[in-house]
């Protein structure tokens, strides 16, 4: 997205960070919310992971954006990416939708696992989380790309940050396929001032070579421009995708090991 009017640069895919409590064992849709997290959190992550990204940004059913780039994300959160809408490629922590998993990443992974419960629920992960008396309803199985997967909707979303809303579930392997989060988009405004907004983001997963991966991000705004509304719809498509223990040449990141060597 062209960074003078649009600024999407977050870290969309800490989508699994909730404060929720792991409740009583009759609150079958926390508890299997709480185990899906668990369990993503345990699968294997790639040191680095190498894949394409397609941007198709559509204003008001127009062309507005249209961009390919070749990413090689760390796990620590460092990207090496070279997007064509830039001259050079360049090191990054923020990259457009964000991150090609999942997370948390590095570091951060420990603290979604092996938590005792306590009183304010589990901590915060990243900047997206639910409270703990909120409501979380199974409102029964879906059929999302063949499989059969709970749904599971927290009705009560808060309205002043990210948020967790809509989480689809295998209930037997606990893979997560499909969720829909609260987060922000920035906005440069006609009167220069800056506007957060929280829009909708839809994320398919997939499994690739059992990497938990995501295959599109997706979402829509529609805003006012001085007496008129437009509107953005954004999609973004990931692929070919190439998992190492080693940064794959051509990136920054080798280069750093070769300077380093």
């Amino acid at each position: 997205m062209t960074r003078s009017l649009l600024c999407s640069a977050i870290f969309i895919v800490l989508v699994l960070g909730s404060s929720v409590t792991a409740r009583a064992d009759d609150d079958t849709c926390w508890q299997l919310l709480y185990k899906a997290i668990e369990h993503n959190a345990a699968a294997q992550h790639a040191e680095y992971i190498s894949y394409s990204e397609l941007v198709n940004v559509q204003s008001d059913g127009r062309q507005f954006e249209w961009a390919n780039a070749s990413i090689t994300y760390r796990d620590d959160g460092v990207a090496s990416v070279d997007d064509d809408r830039w001259d050079h490629p360049f090191i990054s922590e923020l990259l457009e939708p964000g991150p090609p998993v999942l997370g948390p990443y590095g570091s951060r992974r420990e603290i979604w696992l092996a938590l005792e419960p306590h009183d304010e629920g589990l901590p915060t992960i990243a900047d997206l989380h639910n409270r703990p008396h909120d409501r979380c309803v199974d409102r029964g199985d879906d059929t999302v790309d063949g499989m059969r997967v709970a749904h599971l909707v927290l009705p009560d979303p808060p309205l002043d940050r990210p948020a967790l809303k809509e989480i689809w579930i295998d209930r037997h392997s606990l893979a997560i396929v499909h969720v829909v989060v609260a987060e922000y988009v920035t906005f440069y405004l006609p009167d220069t001032k800056l506007t957060h907004t929280l829009t909708d983001y839809t994320l398919d997963v997939e499994n690739i070579g059992g990497y938990i991966v995501l295959r599109r991000v997706t979402w829509s705004y529609s805003f006012r421009v001085y007496d008129q509304r437009s509107r953005l719809d954004a999609e973004y498509d990931f692929g070919n995708y190439r998992f190492g223990t080693s940064p794959p040449p051509g990136t920054l990141f080798a280069s750093e090991t070769n300077s380093s060597s």
